[in-house]
């Protein structure tokens, strides 16, 4: 192991993980890295389910925010830290036993201000549903995101890091963001420091994917809206490369192809009457339809929520609540 070992802090945000929870822990406990050097913190967010009495089983700091989000979840964990690096990760993620080990390796340059691995699908060997097969094949987490309609890298929350005196020079995760905030801070981590972000390949994250139906419209629904309110707010910079024009012909064009999924869904329920299918092909185009259009959606909520991209500022003002439940539901699935 390299004698570059800086210290590390695990920041989780949790709400209503009891079932996945122990896992994630489990595995960060038991990293290939030095366990003076690292810690890890879970901020729970107000959840309904045993999920404090499953971590109070772990070596762990808890701390509990009655302000759901996990912006203000993950400030919280940076404010309790004195680590060089905050990392964070969710509660449906498993880590690799070289997860730190790797993901620490890019900031020996000073350059670097944040780094993101790799983000797989977790698969225990049990099965998986068709929902979690499609998520996986179609619609994955994908670090370091940057090219074509793409601003600059970003990492995403359920794997990522940042040096913990950047992090505070930008004032952390802006907590008035429900949704988009770890794309929000990488790009203030690079525009407002002049920081780069660096890929590690090498560092692993296994992610449970949806596994629900309504879990996968609710991802999508969202995914739509935050895109919007990304664009509102840093649609004044001027390579920022998705206007309302933009927006408005991908929504049409999303639109168009809804009726080619549904001939689509037709055609392969065709095919798996014909034994020339199986149930998964023939649940693809449905499940296409069912994260275009929600989608769209959200995208047609997030346009009448910011004025069509002039203003930000009713999204951020919005009762936190009643923004969760549109976005969340009760609960993910």
């Amino acid at each position: 192991m390299s004698t570059f070992t800086p210290t590390v802090s695990v920041v989780i945000g949790v709400y209503n993980g009891a079932d996945m929870i122990g896992n994630c822990l489990d595995s960060l406990l038991n990293q290939n890295y030095p366990r003076e050097a690292y810690d890890i913190i879970v901020v729970e967010n107000g959840s309904t389910d045993n999920t404090v009495e499953v971590v109070k089983r772990y070596p762990v700091r808890l701390y509990q925010s009655n302000i759901r989000g996990l912006a203000p979840a993950r400030n919280l964990g940076l404010s309790k830290s004195k680590a060089d690096i905050i990392a964070t990760t969710d509660a449906d993620c498993i880590a690799h036993p070289d997860w730190l080990a790797e993901l620490v390796k890019p900031y020996v340059d000073p350059a670097v201000g944040g780094v993101g691995g790799a983000v797989l699908a977790y698969n225990n060997g049990g099965g998986r549903s068709i929902v979690e097969m499609f998520s996986d094949q179609f619609a994955p987490l994908v670090n370091f995101v940057s090219g074509e309609n793409e601003y600059l890298p970003h990492l995403v929350g359920a794997h990522a890091s940042y040096r913990r005196r950047l992090l505070n020079q930008i004032g952390g995760f802006n907590p008035r963001m429900l949704t988009g905030e770890d794309i929000d801070v990488s790009w203030r981590i690079q525009l407002e420091t002049g920081a780069k972000l660096v890929y590690a390949p090498d560092a692993i994250i296994y992610h449970h994917h949806r596994t629900t139906l309504t879990g996968l419209a609710r991802l999508y629904r969202h995914y739509g809206f935050g895109e919007i309110q990304l664009d509102t707010m840093y649609g004044k910079y001027p390579d920022y490369p998705r206007d309302l024009r933009f927006q408005l012909r991908r929504i049409l064009t999303q639109t168009a192809v809804l009726s080619c999924y549904v001939l689509a869904a037709l055609v392969q329920q065709g095919k798996k009457l014909a034994g020339k299918a199986t149930p998964y092909d023939a649940a693809v185009p449905g499940l296409w339809f069912l994260i275009e259009s929600n989608n769209i959606r959200g995208k047609i909520e997030g346009l009448w929520m910011t004025r069509f991209m002039r203003d930000a500022q009713p999204i951020l003002d919005m009762d936190r609540a009643a923004l969760i439940e549109r976005l969340y539901g009760s609960r993910r699935g």
